[in-house]
């Protein structure tokens, strides 16, 4: 049974793969990659999917449950933004002021200090796509880098390599091993300057190799909407300052003041709809714009919560059950092998921050007892949880790809390379300097 089980889950991923490359439903897809784990691990296929105790319905009902209302509420920050004009006012602004060849950096580094900051990562991506469709033409970006870049603004300050990160992948470990949130901080600096200067450096090249391709300026154009009046939205569009006060106010609640996510999302819907009134075309804009962002955010919310439900699947297998018990006795040198058992986790569970739970709260005393520091494995696990959890089938990825309709043959390695390839790379010079410095 086990070997089927394995069989199982091996069709399993190959279906989601394969459904994210075509372009077909991801829900479809999930639906029968669970129903093949269930199936080939012995489990009550009828009772696993739709079942009151179903896995796969808890993990999609636990989601949309903690999610749904996020969502939408982040969609509408983002149409609020977008359709006011606001999100090329301030784009246009730094831009005009840095120049365009530093569009790519700052547009990673100002959604990474977002993020940084406590921003959820999947409200993020909806701030963060109006403000790409204006910068990334304007430099020439290729869109089919949206997700890579967009992943790389994401992944150097969300996945734990940034000490202080308000983020869940750093938060986490300090409530299980009791650190703090800078625990290893020197570490976790190099960590983030690695990515950074490489993350960056390739996609410079990648953008630069694609931005006179035909293809790619037929994208943009696509993705636009037709040409951008910039005419007119200079005009209409609120002013750089005005701009800036909504989402300044939603980042200082929920960071500064510590208010719940969804009084911080909506205090700052509410303030642009006040301040944007005139640029969003008074009620009846308002209205139409305020629909169309809030049912915006459903459609991704039930498909990133159907493969969180394929991960509730495979967690009630006997393979993964044995895959815990056996991990530890990965032939490896230590925090090689912490980095290696939160990464395979994680990518088992297609979660950074689900993958990282489980491996410090099975075997976070197990490290320690090798004579690591709470603070060393603090980071080095927080910097590897974000590995090997943006597979295809994770749901941030599929998030990324089906809002910005970029296609996974065009797209997907990138975010390979910035979300896979660079995290784990990145604990390289974690580890010359722990060891220098022990």
């Amino acid at each position: 049974m086990i070997v089927l089980s394995v069989v199982g889950i091996l069709l399993a991923f190959g279906v989601l793969v394969f459904a994210a490359y075509k372009k077909i439903s991801m829900f479809l897809a999930a639906v029968i990659a669970a129903s093949l784990v269930a199936l080939f691990s012995g489990l009550p296929v009828a009772a696993s999917m739709v079942g009151a105790e179903g896995p796969f319905l808890i993990g999609m009902k636990d989601f949309v449950g903690s999610w749904l209302v996020i969502f939408a509420m982040g969609a509408l920050l983002g149409a609020l933004y977008d359709k006011s004009g606001a999100t090329w006012r301030i784009s246009s602004t730094l831009i005009n002021k840095a120049g365009t060849q530093w569009t790519l950096l700052i547009y990673v580094l100002v959604g990474g200090l977002l993020v940084y900051g406590g921003i959820q990562v999947t409200v993020m991506i909806f701030v963060l796509l109006p403000f790409a469709k204006i910068l990334f033409p304007k430099a020439g970006i290729p869109w089919y880098l949206f997700p890579g870049i967009t992943g790389l603004a994401i992944a150097t300050f969300a996945m734990g390599q940034m000490p202080g990160s308000l983020q869940m992948q750093n938060i986490i470990p300090s409530q299980i091993l009791g650190t703090s949130l800078t625990a290893a901080p020197v570490e976790g600096v190099l960590a983030t300057l690695f990515m950074v200067v490489f993350g960056v450096g390739y996609l410079s090249w990648e953008a630069k190799k694609g931005r006179d391709t035909p293809e790619a300026a037929i994208e943009l154009y696509q993705v636009q909407g037709g040409t951008l009046d910039e005419a007119e939205l200079e005009g209409r569009a609120p002013g750089f300052w005005v701009s800036l006060i909504p989402m300044v106010v939603a980042f200082v609640l929920i960071n500064g003041v510590k208010v719940e996510l969804l009084y911080g999302l909506g205090a700052g819907c509410m303030l642009s709809v006040l301040m944007f009134w005139k640029s969003l075309g008074g009620l009846t804009g308002i209205r139409d714009v305020v629909s169309e962002g809030f049912n915006n955010g459903i459609f991704p919310c039930i498909i990133i919560a159907s493969v969180v439900g394929v991960g509730k699947v495979i967690s009630a297998t006997d393979v993964f059950a044995l895959i815990q018990g056996n991990i530890i006795n990965l032939p490896l040198p230590g925090l090689l092998k912490v980095a290696a058992i939160t990464t395979i986790i994680a990518g088992i569970t297609g979660s950074a921050s689900g993958g990282l739970t489980i491996a410090l709260e099975l075997f976070g005393e197990t490290f320690m007892s090798w004579g690591y520091t709470p603070e060393i494995i603090h980071r080095v696990a927080s910097i590897a949880c974000g590995g090997l959890d943006t597979l295809p089938w994770n749901g941030t990825v599929v998030m990324l790809f089906a809002l910005s309709g970029v296609s996974y043959k065009k797209g997907y390695k990138h975010v390979a390379v910035e979300t896979v390839i660079l995290p784990l790379l990145s604990l390289i010079p974690v580890f010359i300097y722990y060891s220098i410095t022990h």
